[in-house]
């Protein structure tokens, strides 16, 4: 009879310990959870410092790049105007007059792209792209939409 009581009393300090342990894993679980999010918040907010850091640092670069050239682009305009000013050479041959102040509106035309296409003329048609790959008449061409899907 003593050895079924002490059977017992172990089963139930068994079942006991079992259901405390399940009570407190997951307030333990959540613990970690929230350490974890606080150390990945922390780590976030870090890299954001960094990155406006970073852009600032190279906002202030920029700008004292363009100071820099504006001031050499000063500098080469006056050296053009006090060392090349010939009045006997034609305008266009002057290298005097090829620098262009940064404060004037004057409209500088960009130079010659291969990849900017003139405006059609009024009598062209505009047409979309043709596929002229050797097919089939009824297969369909790589231009087509369902080209490829199944």
């Amino acid at each position: 009879m003593t050895a079924l009581l002490y059977v017992l009393v172990f089963i139930v300090g068994g079942l006991a310990g079992y259901v405390l342990a399940k009570r407190q894993s997951p307030d333990r679980r959540v613990q970690d959870l929230e350490t974890l999010l606080r150390d990945l918040q922390a780590r976030h907010d870090g890299y954001e410092a960094q990155v406006s850091s970073h852009f600032h640092q190279t906002a202030s670069h920029v700008n004292s790049l363009t100071t820099a050239y504006k001031e050499l682009h000063e500098h080469l305009m006056q050296g053009a105007q006090t060392l090349c000013n010939d009045p006997k050479q034609a305008i266009d041959a002057n290298p005097a007059k090829a620098f262009v102040r940064f404060d004037e509106n004057k409209e500088i035309q960009p130079p010659f792209s291969p990849y900017h296409y003139p405006e059609p003329l009024d009598g062209d048609e505009i047409s979309p792209p043709r596929d002229y790959a050797t097919k089939q008449p009824d297969d369909k061409g790589t231009l087509d939409e369902r080209f490829g899907f199944k």
